[in-house]
């Protein structure tokens, strides 16, 4: 009896290790069935879409852009009630990076139906210096340090590829855009939606501040009182090379004030690259008068 028993058991423990070995097999083959799926799930993954490779390949062709000629209209209205004030700007602009210099032909119109007021500005990275009509007869410029600047003069001189700048907000910031095909390029059509993460808004209130001086003080304020309406941004890009070949914007914000009072702007702009890293360093004017202030 003691024998069978011995015996008995010693099946059940073959058997037991037999399924054990099995079961063994089984968890490592379920394992490398999991392996594969995810090396499959990995090169899904990997697989990048046409509107994201084309944007990848702007993004990156922005960034190699190191001189140009642009040629920029804007348009910037605040309205309050029944005020409103307007500044534009027509720029024909050529600028390199390293070294900084530009030349930009300008004309700025501080309110509808005014004249233009019209100068050619030249900028080193340090000094700002402007020849006005008046002064271009005799052959003369006014030097002055860039911080001391009108805001008006500043903007044109320090952005003038401020598309690139748009383009890294709505790219770092994923904002949905339409990719169309057209006569050799690609355009791209960002649309910022109606409620922005507080991240996309605060970036985009940073560089629409700096149109003008009245944008930049309405902007400051906490950013749960801005919102957009109508925002759009598109780029229009080389199929080939991805380099960038026009660009437009049309953005309008509302800042209420803790009185209840609303202020909406416009912000309105396009513009058209040429000559993209072909341009030469600008001479700045040999013949200046100091302006200290």
């Amino acid at each position: 009896m003691k024998r069978k028993l011995v015996i008995t058991a010693a099946i059940l423990l073959v058997t037991c290790g037999l399924s054990a070995c099995a079961g063994s097999g089984n968890a490592k083959k379920t394992g490398g069935s999991g392996d594969v799926n995810a090396d499959t799930e990995k090169k899904v993954s990997k697989k990048v879409s046409k509107k994201d490779r084309v944007l990848s390949e702007a993004v990156g062709a922005e960034e190699k852009v190191k001189s140009a000629k642009v040629e920029t209209k804007f348009f910037v209205k605040h309205t309050s009630g029944d005020h409103d004030n307007t500044v534009s700007y027509r720029t024909e602009t050529e600028y390199t990076e390293k070294p900084v210099t530009l030349k930009s032909n300008a004309a700025i119109r501080f309110q509808e139906g005014a004249r233009d007021n019209k100068y050619i500005l030249y900028y080193d990275g340090k000094d700002l210096y402007n020849t006005t009509m008046i002064g271009l007869s005799q052959g003369r410029s006014y030097r002055q340090a860039i911080d001391s600047a009108q805001s008006n003069y500043r903007f044109i001189v320090q952005n003038p590829n401020i598309a690139r700048d748009y383009l890294k907000v709505m790219s770092d910031n994923k904002v949905r855009f339409d990719l169309k095909e057209e006569s050799g390029e690609y355009a791209l059509v960002f649309r910022v939606p109606e409620n922005p993460s507080e991240r996309l808004k605060k970036e985009l209130l940073e560089v629409l501040g700096r149109d003008d001086a009245t944008a930049k003080r309405l902007y400051s304020t906490d950013l749960k009182n801005v919102s957009f309406t109508n925002a759009t941004f598109n780029v229009h890009v080389d199929r080939k090379t991805y380099e960038p070949k026009s660009f437009g914007l049309e953005m309008t914000t509302v800042v209420a004030s803790a009185s209840g009072r609303k202020f909406t702007t416009l912000h309105s702009f396009d513009g058209k690259y040429y000559n993209v890293n072909k341009v030469e360093s600008q001479k700045m004017p040999s013949r200046v008068d100091e302006v200290l202030k």
